[in-house]
């Protein structure tokens, strides 16, 4: 069950960063305070100037961080990029999320492995909405029609290399609009 504050004297972690290149895809940010994940803020593209991309968006993760929290930035299809390099002038820590890169992990029961990084992580992040494992799930979502629906459209394979989630593109197609969430 979704609580509409973290508990009470826990910090914010960690902030996930999809970035967007302007237009229609919006800035996404996904503030993160242990298994507690907070609404998730939305910056419409057309308020992110080509011109100022990375300044801009920055300005508004940085608006929304606290307790120094770990920044995590999606850089697949470039957009993430101008977000990195204003981040790291400003001598900001973050970490780049490349969901193409390998992936070194395996499943809970180690039983199987994954294709990339993008599938080991929608992996391991159902794995931990799971009610079932011992003590029920420690993540408490928003509730966001939206979330959801990019969460449950997810599908898995498993292939000779490992498991395989579904591709963006063919994700893309089944929302009818990008799984920004």
């Amino acid at each position: 069950r979704w609580m509409p504050k973290p508990p009470r004297g826990v910090p914010m972690c960690a902030m996930g960063v999809d970035g967007s290149g302007g237009g229609a895809d919006p800035l996404m940010i996904a503030p993160r305070y242990d298994g507690w994940y907070a609404p998730l803020i939305e910056v419409p593209g057309a308020q992110l100037p080509a011109a100022r991309l990375g300044a801009v968006s920055v300005g508004h993760i940085l608006s929304h961080r606290r307790d120094e929290a770990a920044i995590v930035v999606d850089v697949g299809g470039g957009y993430g990029g101008p977000v990195m390099e204003k981040l790291a002038e400003n001598g900001i820590p973050a970490f780049a999320h490349k969901g193409a890169e390998a992936s070194m992990r395996r499943t809970r029961d180690r039983k199987l492995a994954f294709v990339n990084k993008r599938s080991e992580i929608s992996w391991l992040f159902r794995e931990a909405l799971d009610p079932d494992q011992s003590g029920g799930s420690p993540i408490a979502l928003p509730d966001d029609s939206f979330l959801r629906a990019d969460l449950t459209a997810l599908t898995f394979e498993v292939t000779p290399r490992g498991i395989k989630v579904v591709p963006k593109e063919e994700l893309k197609e089944a929302l009818g609009r990008s799984p920004d969430r």
